[in-house]
C-alpha cells in the first residue's frame, strides 16, 4: 500500500494537515494577517537547497579538482510511504559553464533518502547531502546546479560564479576554505561535517575553517593569521596559528572558538607566510570566504533585526510595529519581534514558527526576482507574491509591438488574476486596478 504523507501529495500527514488548517484559521480570522494567503505556502515551485564548491589540487596534471556539496532539507522534498517506510527520490546536477555559456563540464547523479519516522520527513533540521568531484582546467566559471524531484515536477537552478584556481604556478598556494561545523576522529583519520550552505547561528559552540596549503620548495614552518571582518570591512576577529614543517601538502584547521558575533555578512582571510621572515615580509599565499550569522531562533533569511521589522508591514498594524521598534536593547526588540509571531504560530509544538518563515522566504524571494531600483519587496509584484504567494500561472509578454511590456499572474485556487505593467521599460512592473483589500495596508 502507498500513501502520500507530505508535501504537494493528493493526502498529507496529520500533522501537516493540523498546519494547514490552522494557516486557513489564521488567514479568515486573524486580522492581522488577514490580507496574507499562507494557505497556498506548501504550494511553492522551487525546491530551497543549497551547494558548495571547493578547490583543492588534483592529481590530473592541468586541472583542478572541485568538491561539490549539495544539501536539500528534509522538508523540502516530497516523500511517499512504502509500506513501513518513507521514501524520497531527487536528481541533482551540476554544470561548468565557460565563454560563451559553453559546458566545459558536467555531472547527473540520483539520490534516495529512506527514513522510518514520519515526523523527519518535515525536519527543517535533517538534511540530505551528497558530494561529487570533478576535474576541471583552472579558470573563470559559472556553476549551475540543479535539483529536480519526478514526483512533484519541481525542478530548481542556483547560480553562481566561482574562479578554480590553479595551483601549480605559485611556491605556496592555498585551498579554498570549507566552513566545517564539526570534526570526528577515528583512529589517526579526521572526518568533516561541512556547513554547506555557508550559515551560523549565533551564540554556537564555534565552527572549523579546513584548508590545504601547498609549498613546491621547503620551508621552516608556517605562520597564519587569521582574520575575520563585518560587512563595513572592520575586524571582528583575529587568530595567529603556526605549522610545523611538513610535506609538500598539508590540511590544516583553525577553530573559531564562539560565533558571539551580531547578526550578518562576514568574511574570512587567511594569510600565511613562512615563519622565518615574519608577517611584516611579502605575503606567500592568502585564501578567503563569505559566510553569515543569524539568530538560533529565527528565520536564515532575517540577518537584520530592524530590517525584518520594517518588512512586517504586510502583516502588522503601525502600533504593533512601533512597539517593536521602541525597545530600548536589541535583545528588547527581539523579544518583541519573536512574540509577535509567536501569537500566530499555527502549531507551537513543531519547535519552529513556519508561518514567520513563509512570509520572510516570499521576502527573499522577492528581493532576488523584482529588485530593480527599490527593492524586491516593495515593488507591486513583490507585495502581490508576499500577501498571496506564487502565482499557478504567469503569462509574460516582454515585447509586444503594440503594448508595453506586462505580465498576467494567474491565481485560480483564489479566483483572481493581477495584471502588471512596465510603462518606463526599466523593469517597474506596476499593479493594474488593485483592489482595496491587496493594495492597502493593514496598518
Amino acid at each position: 500500500m502507498t500513501m502520500r504523507v507530505v508535501k504537494n501529495g493528493a493526502s498529507i500527514s496529520k500533522r501537516s494537515m493540523r498546519i494547514v488548517l490552522c494557516c486557513l484559521v489564521l488567514v479568515v480570522f486573524e486580522r492581522s494577517l488577514a490580507q496574507v494567503d499562507f494557505s497556498r505556502s506548501k504550494s511553492r515551485p522551487e525546491v530551497d537547497f543549497s551547494f558548495d564548491a571547493i578547490s583543492v589540487i588534483s592529481d590530473d596534471p592541468g586541472k583542478t579538482r572541485v568538491d561539490v556539496y549539495v544539501e536539500v532539507p528534509y522538508q523540502e522534498l516530497h516523500f511517499v510511504k512504502v509500506t513501513d517506510v518513507y521514501f524520497c527520490n531527487y536528481e541533482a546536477s551540476v554544470q561548468f559553464l565557460g565563454k560563451n555559456k559553453q559546458v566545459a563540464d558536467q555531472r547527473t547523479w540520483n539520490n534516495e533518502v529512506r527514513l522510518k519516522d514520519v515526523n523527519q520527513t518535515t525536519s527543517e533540521k535533517l538534511k540530505s547531502l551528497t558530494h561529487q568531484v570533478m576535474n576541471i582546467v583552472p579558470g573563470t566559471y559559472e556553476i549551475d546546479v540543479q535539483i529536480y524531484e519526478p514526483e512533484t515536477q519541481k525542478r530548481t537552478v542556483q547560480r553562481n560564479s566561482i574562479i578554480v584556481t590553479d595551483f601549480g604556478k605559485d611556491e605556496l598556494s592555498f585551498s579554498d576554505i570549507m566552513l566545517v561545523n564539526r570534526l570526528t576522529r577515528v583512529g589517526d583519520k579526521t572526518g568533516v561535517l561541512p556547513n554547506v550552505s555557508g550559515d551560523f547561528a549565533r551564540q554556537s559552540e564555534g565552527f572549523y575553517l579546513f584548508f590545504e596549503a601547498y609549498h613546491v620548495s621547503p620551508i621552516d614552518s608556517l605562520l597564519l593569521v587569521c582574520h575575520i571582518f563585518d560587512a563595513q570591512k572592520v575586524e571582528v576577529w583575529k587568530k595567529e596559528q603556526s605549522e610545523p614543517p611538513t610535506d609538500s601538502k598539508v590540511q590544516i584547521f583553525v577553530k573559531v572558538d564562539s560565533i558571539t558575533f551580531p547578526a550578518g555578512n562576514y568574511s574570512v582571510v587567511i594569510e600565511g607566510y613562512n615563519a622565518r621572515s615574519g608577517s611584516n615580509p611579502d605575503l606567500k599565499a592568502t585564501t578567503s570566504r563569505l559566510f553569515s550569522v543569524h539568530w538560533a531562533d529565527m528565520p536564515l533569511t532575517i540577518l537584520d533585526l530592524d530590517k525584518a521589522i520594517d518588512e512586517l508591514k504586510y502583516v502588522a498594524k503601525y502600533e504593533e510595529m512601533d512597539y517593536i521598534e521602541k525597545g530600548k536593547t536589541l535583545e528588547e526588540k527581539k523579544s518583541r519581534f519573536l512574540a509577535f509571531w509567536n501569537k500566530r504560530n499555527p502549531d507551537a509544538s513543531l519547535g519552529r514558527n513556519p508561518l514567520m518563515e513563509e512570509y520572510y522566504r516570499r521576502i527573499q524571494y522577492a528581493n532576488k526576482e523584482f529588485t530593480h531600483y527599490i527593492e524586491g519587496w516593495k515593488t507591486d509584484r513583490g507585495m502581490v507574491y508576499i500577501r498571496l504567494g506564487p502565482p499557478e500561472n504567469i503569462e509574460r509578454h516582454p515585447f509586444e509591438m503594440s503594448s508595453k511590456p506586462y505580465e498576467i499572474w494567474y491565481y485560480y485556487q483564489l479566483d483572481r488574476q493581477c495584471i502588471f505593467i512596465d510603462y518606463s521599460g526599466f523593469g517597474d512592473y506596476r499593479l493594474q486596478n488593485p483592489t482595496a483589500d491587496l493594495f492597502r495596508g493593514v496598518r
